[in-house]
């Protein structure tokens, strides 16, 4: 998956379980703090998530792998290449990749990105031209901007910003103090900080949500702290919440404030706190988080790190050194770390010589039972060891020259094995014929590096449809000359195997 898609799908899944958690469980809760620090975790939390990789570790793989080259009857013949997958989207072809392009998606997501970022200043550059074109007055820990222009209250650190209209109601000083509680609870550091996370989760209709929580959880908070007060009666302070709702305009970074929070804030003025139940409530923030970890972030290692000593190999059947397998003069393939069953799998006599734990099984690659073997269980091989050079497997090419597959200095795509890449990605279009008929499947494509760079003796390794086989061959046959391999300082010619996996989108 691409990752900015694998950014956007973890992110959103992990935000909709805490926003989700919140609504059914902790809504009517009225331990603010505690639901303060829910909100935030969330948010922070679901927007790292995806960037989280955490190795867990395993003991034994479980089952036997699968062979990496996918086909075993081209492995003691061919270098295999990593598979190149091409996918066909349903709509004509230059459509498809346009709306398919990775380049594209992430320029949207950068554009959304640029845009909440200018939304945030903006509504900085407000609060900056409101306090130094009005009269800045000083409270004790605060500053008092008294505006001309009519809007709420509101803070942003120690400045609270009223309306000049609003300081001749009676009870003005109750919505001072209403906003240096916010001010003194810095919850300005919250707003930034959800504001600051609008940029990478701009596309989240769940940050949304959360965004808003967050600023009706700021308004429960200051509620409380100006009636702990005992400096307004409870219905006074109703009064007065209102009158604000409907008569003032906030600017944008202003306290949210509407008359659907004002008659939420009523609500939770009057909700009285279950003890019972509170600690299990929240502690769910602790289980989900570790739980989207174990989903998300976790990655299992193959197997136990530990000495290659270890390791115990088996070659033919027996229990052997690496030093006893080097003094036969063979080459040898190197299965990847397996368990006692799996060895019993390839080898039944060894039941009853072998003890727990980790072991290697070795190849000769020359020898057919060998491969047959491979082939049986699919083994997945990670090295091949060359000890005799004159036993290393070769082809003959179009004029009847060696094809060499292991050499000193490899053939060099230029740029590289992404380049290669990306130029087989970008060469091959899918078949319309083959798209509409729901046909997909891996291409074999066996061609030879010529002493020149150049492409030959292309053919199909193995197929699967006529026509994806013929445009698998064309797009290989139109590569660009490579950098030679060498075998003791000579130019050789040498065989690769690439696979072009052609998938349905």
């Amino acid at each position: 998956m691409k990752p900015f898609i694998n950014y956007i799908v973890e992110a959103g899944l992990s935000l909709g379980v805490f926003t989700l958690i919140y609504w059914f469980i902790l809504r009517g809760e009225t331990r603010f703090k505690a639901t303060r620090f829910y909100l935030l975790f969330a948010l922070l939390f679901s927007t790292l998530l995806p960037f989280l990789s955490i190795k867990v570790i395993g003991f034994g793989s479980g089952a036997i792998g699968k062979l990496q080259t996918e086909g075993i009857e081209t492995l003691g013949r061919t270098n295999l290449l990593e598979a190149v997958t091409v996918y066909a989207s349903g709509l004509p072809s230059k459509m498809g990749s346009a709306l398919l392009s990775f380049d594209y998606s992430v320029m949207v997501y950068r554009l959304g990105a640029f845009a909440a970022f200018f939304v945030i200043a903006i509504g900085i550059f407000q609060l900056i031209n409101m306090a130094s074109k009005n009269r800045v007055f000083k409270l004790k820990g605060a500053r008092l901007v008294v505006s001309s222009k009519v809007i709420s209250p509101y803070s942003f650190f120690n400045y609270i910003f009223i309306a000049r209209e609003l300081t001749e109601h009676e009870n003005w000083k109750t919505m001072v103090h209403h906003e240096i509680a916010h001010a003194k609870q810095g919850h300005s550091f919250d707003v930034l900080f959800i504001d600051f996370m609008m940029v990478f989760q701009w596309f989240n209709p769940f940050y949304w949500i959360l965004r808003r929580l967050v600023r009706e959880n700021h308004e429960f908070l200051a509620d409380t702290a100006v009636l702990s007060k005992g400096m307004i009666s409870n219905g006074q302070y109703k009064e007065l919440l209102l009158s604000q709702a409907i008569g003032g305009r906030p600017v944008i970074t202003s306290n949210f404030i509407n008359v659907k929070t004002v008659k939420k804030r009523f609500k939770m003025m009057t909700n009285k706190n279950n003890k019972k139940y509170g600690f299990l409530k929240y502690s769910l923030g602790v289980v989900i988080a570790i739980a989207l970890t174990l989903t998300f972030a976790c990655e299992k290692t193959d197997t136990l790190l530990s000495a290659e000593n270890d390791v115990q190999y088996v070659y033919d059947g027996q229990l052997v050194s690496l030093d006893e397998v080097n003094t036969l003069n063979i080459n040898y393939y190197t299965s990847d770390e397996i368990d006692k069953l799996e060895v019993i799998t390839a080898y039944p006599n060894l039941s009853t010589k072998l003890k727990e734990g980790r072991y290697k099984l070795l190849f000769d690659q020359q020898n057919k039972d060998h491969q047959q073997t491979m082939a049986k269980l699919e083994i997945e091989i990670i090295d091949f060891k060359v000890n005799n050079e004159a036993l290393l497997p070769k082809i003959q090419n179009v004029t009847n020259e060696d094809v060499f597959i292991m050499v000193e200095e490899k053939p060099q795509y230029p740029g590289g094995e992404e380049a290669l890449r990306k130029f087989i990605a970008d060469k091959v279009k899918y078949p319309v014929a083959a798209a509409d008929s729901s046909i997909q499947g891996k291409v074999f494509v066996a061609f030879v590096v010529e002493k020149d760079g150049s492409i030959g003796h292309a053919r199909i390794a193995r197929g699967v449809e006529p026509s994806l086989d013929e445009e698998a061959l064309r797009v290989v046959n139109s590569l660009p000359t490579w950098i030679p391999g060498k075998q003791r300082g000579q130019n050789v010619a040498v065989s690769f195997t690439i696979p072009i996996n052609f998938q349905l989108q």
